[in-house]
Protein backbone atom coordinates (compact mmCIF):
# COMPACT_ATOMS: atom_id res chain seq x y z
CA UNK A 1 0.00 0.00 0.00
CA UNK A 2 1.11 3.39 -1.19
CA UNK A 3 1.87 6.09 1.17
CA UNK A 4 -0.78 9.03 1.32
CA UNK A 5 0.69 12.47 0.01
CA UNK A 6 0.54 15.22 2.55
CA UNK A 7 -1.79 18.26 2.33
CA UNK A 8 1.06 20.42 1.00
CA UNK A 9 2.16 17.93 -1.40
CA UNK A 10 -0.95 17.19 -2.97
CA UNK A 11 -1.22 21.26 -3.30
CA UNK A 12 1.89 21.30 -4.78
CA UNK A 13 0.88 18.49 -7.37
CA UNK A 14 -2.01 20.59 -8.10
CA UNK A 15 -0.06 23.89 -8.94
CA UNK A 16 1.93 21.81 -11.08
CA UNK A 17 -0.23 20.27 -13.08
CA UNK A 18 -2.17 24.03 -13.76
CA UNK A 19 0.47 26.27 -13.82
CA UNK A 20 2.12 23.65 -17.30
CA UNK A 21 0.90 25.74 -20.02
CA UNK A 22 -3.33 24.70 -20.83
CA UNK A 23 -3.14 22.51 -17.59
CA UNK A 24 -6.29 24.27 -16.68
CA UNK A 25 -10.05 23.55 -17.42
CA UNK A 26 -13.52 24.29 -16.85
CA UNK A 27 -16.36 22.07 -17.18
CA UNK A 28 -14.92 18.57 -16.66
CA UNK A 29 -12.38 17.01 -14.06
CA UNK A 30 -9.94 16.33 -17.04
CA UNK A 31 -9.65 16.83 -20.50
CA UNK A 32 -6.86 14.78 -23.24
CA UNK A 33 -4.87 17.36 -25.92
CA UNK A 34 -7.91 17.24 -28.22
CA UNK A 35 -10.39 19.00 -25.56
CA UNK A 36 -12.32 15.83 -25.27
CA UNK A 37 -12.87 14.74 -21.50
CA UNK A 38 -11.46 12.10 -20.20
CA UNK A 39 -12.42 9.74 -17.58
CA UNK A 40 -10.07 7.02 -15.39
CA UNK A 41 -10.65 3.46 -16.83
CA UNK A 42 -12.47 1.81 -14.11
CA UNK A 43 -10.73 -1.79 -14.90
CA UNK A 44 -7.34 -0.07 -15.76
CA UNK A 45 -5.52 2.26 -12.71
CA UNK A 46 -3.43 4.56 -14.66
CA UNK A 47 -4.97 4.14 -17.81
CA UNK A 48 -7.21 6.54 -19.13
CA UNK A 49 -10.75 6.14 -21.78
CA UNK A 50 -13.03 8.91 -23.84
CA UNK A 51 -16.31 7.85 -23.64
CA UNK A 52 -17.78 8.35 -27.46
CA UNK A 53 -22.02 8.39 -28.45
CA UNK A 54 -22.99 7.26 -31.57
CA UNK A 55 -26.37 7.73 -33.31
CA UNK A 56 -27.25 4.21 -34.83
CA UNK A 57 -30.47 5.01 -35.80
CA UNK A 58 -34.58 5.17 -34.71
CA UNK A 59 -33.59 7.42 -31.68
CA UNK A 60 -31.32 4.49 -30.71
CA UNK A 61 -27.43 5.20 -29.32
CA UNK A 62 -24.75 3.46 -28.68
CA UNK A 63 -22.20 4.41 -26.01
CA UNK A 64 -18.35 2.81 -26.19
CA UNK A 65 -15.04 3.68 -24.45
CA UNK A 66 -11.99 4.15 -26.13
CA UNK A 67 -8.33 3.72 -24.67
CA UNK A 68 -6.86 7.44 -24.69
CA UNK A 69 -3.08 9.38 -23.33
CA UNK A 70 -3.59 10.63 -19.79
CA UNK A 71 -5.10 14.03 -19.98
CA UNK A 72 -3.44 17.17 -19.98
CA UNK A 73 -5.98 19.90 -18.81
CA UNK A 74 -7.80 19.68 -15.18
CA UNK A 75 -10.35 21.57 -13.22
CA UNK A 76 -9.16 22.28 -9.51
CA UNK A 77 -10.99 18.98 -8.27
CA UNK A 78 -9.30 17.17 -11.21
CA UNK A 79 -5.93 18.07 -10.20
CA UNK A 80 -6.06 17.60 -6.20
CA UNK A 81 -7.24 13.96 -7.12
CA UNK A 82 -4.31 13.34 -9.54
CA UNK A 83 -1.81 15.17 -7.08
CA UNK A 84 -3.50 12.88 -4.31
CA UNK A 85 -2.98 9.53 -6.11
CA UNK A 86 -7.08 8.76 -6.13
CA UNK A 87 -6.30 5.88 -8.50
CA UNK A 88 -3.48 4.58 -7.50
CA UNK A 89 -3.49 4.42 -3.67
CA UNK A 90 -4.73 1.58 -1.82
CA UNK A 91 -6.32 3.99 0.49
CA UNK A 92 -9.38 5.35 -1.73
CA UNK A 93 -11.34 6.27 1.23
CA UNK A 94 -8.38 8.63 3.03
CA UNK A 95 -7.52 9.80 -0.04
CA UNK A 96 -11.21 11.03 -0.68
CA UNK A 97 -11.10 12.22 2.80
CA UNK A 98 -7.85 14.30 1.82
CA UNK A 99 -9.47 15.58 -1.49
CA UNK A 100 -12.45 16.79 0.16
CA UNK A 101 -10.85 18.87 3.02
CA UNK A 102 -8.99 20.34 0.67
CA UNK A 103 -11.93 21.14 -1.69
CA UNK A 104 -12.82 22.78 1.81
CA UNK A 105 -9.95 24.71 2.64
CA UNK A 106 -9.68 26.38 -1.16
CA UNK A 107 -13.29 27.21 -1.04
CA UNK A 108 -12.75 29.63 2.18
CA UNK A 109 -9.99 30.44 0.67
CA UNK A 110 -11.64 31.83 -2.47
CA UNK A 111 -14.38 33.39 -0.58
CA UNK A 112 -12.44 35.34 1.81
CA UNK A 113 -11.55 37.57 -0.88
CA UNK A 114 -14.64 38.73 -0.60
CA UNK A 115 -15.85 38.69 -4.26
CA UNK A 116 -18.31 35.72 -4.48
CA UNK A 117 -19.31 33.32 -2.59
CA UNK A 118 -18.91 30.06 -4.46
CA UNK A 119 -20.76 27.06 -2.35
CA UNK A 120 -17.89 24.28 -3.62
CA UNK A 121 -14.87 24.29 -5.57
CA UNK A 122 -16.32 23.27 -8.83
CA UNK A 123 -18.76 26.81 -8.59
CA UNK A 124 -15.20 28.63 -8.07
CA UNK A 125 -13.86 26.95 -10.77
CA UNK A 126 -16.62 26.72 -13.60
CA UNK A 127 -17.47 30.49 -13.01
CA UNK A 128 -17.60 32.36 -16.28
CA UNK A 129 -14.55 34.86 -14.72
CA UNK A 130 -12.40 32.56 -12.91
CA UNK A 131 -9.40 32.46 -14.92
CA UNK A 132 -6.31 30.19 -15.19
CA UNK A 133 -4.33 32.76 -13.00
CA UNK A 134 -7.04 32.27 -10.48
CA UNK A 135 -6.93 29.18 -10.00
CA UNK A 136 -3.06 29.14 -9.67
CA UNK A 137 -3.21 31.82 -7.35
CA UNK A 138 -5.38 30.00 -5.15
CA UNK A 139 -2.92 27.07 -5.17
CA UNK A 140 -0.46 29.29 -4.16
CA UNK A 141 -2.62 30.63 -1.48
CA UNK A 142 -3.54 27.09 -0.13
CA UNK A 143 0.61 26.17 -0.45
CA UNK A 144 1.34 30.04 1.71
CA UNK A 145 -1.36 28.45 4.09
CA UNK A 146 0.53 25.43 5.11
CA UNK A 147 3.70 27.34 5.35
CA UNK A 148 2.19 29.42 8.19
CA UNK A 149 1.06 26.61 9.74
CA UNK A 150 4.21 25.20 9.99
CA UNK A 151 5.99 28.46 11.18
CA UNK A 152 3.19 28.97 13.79
CA UNK A 153 1.07 31.40 11.91
CA UNK A 154 -2.52 31.66 11.46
Amino acid sequence: MADMNTDREVIEGALALIEADGGWTQGAYYRDADGTQVHPAADSPGNWVRVRTEHVGAGAYRTRTEPVAAPCSFCLGGALRTAAGYWHTGQPYAVQQQVDRLELLLVRLANSAGAMDWPDLDAFNDDVHTTAADAVLLLKHAAAHFDAQVHGRP
